[in-house]
């Protein structure tokens, strides 16, 4: 048996659902397959920045994840039993974000979410499916697959590889994920905590010899607790949390009670990140791409962002609207910050763990004194909640990227477009949610740039619509526009171009997407055994 499908998933995680979402609602029927027999009931991955939740928003689900997670408004830092610093992230997060604030919201929560609005989209997973091989030839691929006792074939244009961190597509493949040098070991629990810094915060607990996060979840102070493994368990690992009760109450130096555990784990990870996001028609995505330390919470929501981003671009593609100069784009944008995250992740996690003895006095005496006094101004604010939220992820390099304005303007092709609120009190997110480019169209005197965009998005069809902004001043003080400007803002809500020159340089960039290159490389035939 043969089926055939212009995008197959496979890996049926928060990543894949993703995918296979965006490209429903840009009238792409994807095939997503998963060997899981249904959505992991584990909690695991536990964070939804702000980000994310604005991508949700644009589905139309962020008001089921704010009903079925814990907002967390606040960051605490706590130093041998001393609060040093209360961070309230609404302040921090202010006009940056209309989500100024984390999520906890489970991956199994987010997997029921996305699978649920994805079967309202009309879709649905074929589970108990399992990749066995794959074989790419110039223009297709054919992947061979296994369900129950029967084997059969997937022909597919374009191939998601969202299986994760053991992904059978780069075994298959023969691609290599290269590890960093040394191991970062830790603990994860699921479980409730007695202590006296209430429940109501995200904690960041430092002593002399160890480090915890703890993440407030739903039900009566329960908690997601993450913490450096005690030296005593280098070689092997604890049979249970109970086990490591007694060690970490030591570690950290004041008395703690975790009671009632759902959840235990240790991971002992070395982080990885692929060379290339790509391998002909197949794009690597999520944890199947990189893998990094659990500081910060960035894991799910990278993944979700590889999705957002791949998803629209392959849609296009599909279309015949977008090329592979378009697809080229992905690892182009993605790649570099999948490795900036590892590198940033490891140090952070590396000065909170390490027994040196000047990380150890960075954290117990300079970390205490310096953050009251970064958190007091307000540039530093948003430069920490911009980077903890994911909304300053830039793609100032990318191919996608054109400045063509004389004016100096406090935004710039490459940058996500900011969170503003227009003159009939909603956000400009809210205009922007078809899956299409959005022209917003800037005029300060009597001009034809309006008709010539509405003539150019009749011409270009779906792929963009003009939002005549002229009379929207809030918006232009915001961005200091003082002529004719154009913003055209791509369906992920990054700014692709910027111009003052009119409605042809819109034209010209949106028709180059579909401009052909040749394929670099040549594909090569491999089979999973």
């Amino acid at each position: 048996m043969l089926q055939q499908t212009k995008v197959l998933i496979i890996g049926a995680g928060p990543t894949g659902l993703m995918a296979a979402c965006q490209l429903r609602r840009q009238g792409i029927e994807p095939l997503i397959i998963d060997k899981k027999e249904g959505p992991v009931q584990e909690s695991k991955a536990v964070v939804l920045h702000a980000r994310s939740i604005e991508i949700y928003d644009q589905l139309g689900i962020a008001n089921d994840a704010l009903l079925k997670g814990e907002i967390v408004e606040k960051v605490q830092v706590i130093v041998k039993g001393k609060k040093v610093q209360e961070i309230p992230l609404q302040k921090i997060g202010e006009g940056a974000s209309p989500f100024p604030f984390l999520l906890i919201l489970e991956q199994s929560k987010n997997e029921e979410l996305l699978y649920t609005h994805l079967q309202k989209l009309g879709g649905e997973v074929e589970w108990q499916t399992e990749m066995i091989s794959i074989l790419q030839e110039e223009a297709t691929t054919i992947v061979g697959v296994k369900r129950g006792k029967e084997t059969y074939d997937i022909k597919a244009d374009f191939v998601i590889a969202a299986d994760g961190a053991f992904s059978s597509v780069r075994e298959a493949l023969e691609i290599p994920f290269l590890a960093n040098k040394y191991e970062q070991s830790f603990f994860l629990a699921d479980t409730a905590l007695n202590w006296k810094w209430g429940t109501d915060a995200f904690s960041i607990y430092i002593s002399g010899q160890t480090f915890m996060a703890l993440f407030p979840m739903q039900g009566k102070e329960r908690f997601r607790v993450i913490g450096a493994l005690p030296q005593e368990y280098k070689e092997q690992d604890p049979a249970s949390f109970e086990e490591l009760h007694p060690l970490i109450e030591k570690q950290l130096e004041i008395p703690v009670q975790f009671t009632d555990t759902s959840w235990f784990s240790v991971y002992r990870l070395r982080h990885r990140c692929l060379e290339k996001f790509r391998n002909g028609a197949v794009f690597f995505a999520g944890d199947a791409a990189h893998i990094h330390s659990p500081a910060g919470g960035h894991g799910m929501n990278t993944g979700l962002q590889d999705a957002y981003n791949l998803a629209w671009k392959i849609a296009m593609t599909v279309k015949g609207t977008g090329s592979d100069n378009l697809l080229h784009t992905y690892e182009q944008e993605r790649l570099p910050f999948a490795k900036h995250l590892i590198a940033s992740t490891d140090k952070l996690f590396g000065m909170l763990t390490s027994g040196n003895w000047f990380h150890r006095a960075f954290r117990l005496t300079i970390l205490p004194f310096f953050l009251p006094v970064f958190i007091y101004f307000k540039k530093y604010r948003k430069r920490v909640f911009r980077a903890l939220s994911q909304i300053g992820i830039k793609y100032i390099n990318s191919d996608l990227t054109i400045n063509r304005i004389l004016q100096s303007l406090p935004i710039k092709a490459g940058e996500q477009f900011p969170y503003i609120i227009t003159k009939d009190g909603t956000s400009v997110y809210h205009l922007m949610k078809a899956s299409a480019f959005h022209a917003l169209v800037f005029t300060t005197e009597e001009s034809t740039l309006v008709k010539e965009m509405q003539e150019l998005e009749a011409e270009l069809g779906k792929i963009m619509q003009v939002h005549d902004f002229s009379e929207e001043e809030a918006v232009r003080a915001r961005l200091k526009i003082k002529s004719n400007v154009v913003i055209l803002v791509r369906p992920d809500h990054y700014i692709g171009l910027i111009t003052d020159e009119g409605a042809k340089v819109v034209g010209d960039y949106l028709r180059r997407l579909a401009e052909e290159k040749k394929p670099e490389g040549i594909l090569i035939t491999k089979t999973h055994p």
